[in-house]
């Protein structure tokens, strides 16, 4: 993998109608909200080209704040969520994990997590706009994927969501942010507990954990956020962006700690045993048939 070559951000002029291959963008208006959904089609795990739209849209909508045009479009709730049947997303891209790790190919790993890590803390800042960010989750929310709802200011969660951090399956860590940011949410034994377990948890479980915010029903997790962003208007907004604010203050959260962290992931994972990395490859066509069955899913839901 060469060096990650940012994309320039979009031109604030054709918001909201910004286009990507991996993403769709809405305004809804009602709830001053812009939502950023994974498309159906798109990978269901973070590739290249969907980190560097990631990366583009976090750098289109500062350059959007920047631009004033939110006089005319205003928005305080960014929302993360997601279209494919049954899937939030899988996670990292573990086929590019396994060929760089057999490859002893160090300098792909450090790439592809800095720009994880580039972009979690990003999330973590709630992109530093005056915003407050909500993750809005159904279905599987594993790995890398779970990393990322981690960092967002709020998480909100079908009740029947699996999450999930399977890398101790060979014998490495989630690297990414969940140390952290678990840590930072449910203190440092239950966060170790869920991290060495490997298992999958519900979002009743989460939420009773304390790691999920707020639960929503089967199905229901679009319809959810909505209610709970109009709930209470503008004086909840408040509370809630304090809140968050609140809490990067007292549990403050560092750019060269993830860093350090994921430094110390790309080392332990290039140092893997044959074993695991033929674990790592079973995991990888695993993941795969998880996709083509989500494709399949949304190709017969929309009548293909």
């Amino acid at each position: 993998m060469a060096d990650i070559v940012p994309l320039g951000p979009k031109d604030p002029a054709d918001f909201p109608d910004w286009r990507f291959e991996t993403l769709e963008i809405a305004r809804h208006a009602e709830t001053a909200s812009v939502w950023m959904t994974y498309r159906a089609d798109a990978p269901q795990c973070y590739t290249l080209p969907m980190l560097l739209e990631l990366l583009q849209l976090r750098d289109s909508l500062r350059a959007l704040w920047r631009s004033g045009r939110m006089r005319d479009l205003p928005f305080r709730y960014l929302v993360m969520a997601a279209r494919r049947p049954g899937v939030f997303s899988l996670g990292g891209d573990l086929a590019t994990f396994a060929t760089a790790i057999r490859g002893r190919d160090v300098k792909t790993l450090l790439a592809y997590a800095h720009a994880c890590v580039d972009l979690v803390y990003s999330y973590s800042q709630s992109l530093d706009l005056p915003i407050v960010t909500v993750c809005a989750v159904h279905g599987q929310c594993l790995g890398g994927a779970m990393e990322a709802a981690l960092a967002f200011d709020f998480i909100l969660a079908e009740e029947d969501a699996l999450f999930g951090l399977p890398e101790v399956a060979f014998n490495t860590f989630p690297g990414m942010g969940a140390v952290t940011l678990l840590t930072r949410r449910i203190g440092p034994a239950l966060t170790e507990r869920i991290i060495s377990s490997g298992e999958t948890y519900t979002g009743r479980q989460m939420f009773e954990f304390g790691v999920v915010d707020q639960l929503a029903p089967a199905g229901g997790a679009r319809a959810a956020a909505l209610d709970w962003m109009r709930d209470a208007g503008d004086a909840k907004w408040r509370r809630r962006r304090a809140l968050a604010e609140a809490r990067r203050r007292s549990y403050p959260i560092t750019h060269e700690e993830l860093l350090r962290i994921t430094d110390l992931w790309a080392e332990t994972s290039a140092r893997v045993e044959e074993r695991d990395l033929r674990h790592m490859e079973r995991l990888v066509r695993a993941q795969q048939r998880l996709i083509r069955q989500a494709e399949k899913a949304s190709k017969q839901e929309d009548g293909v």
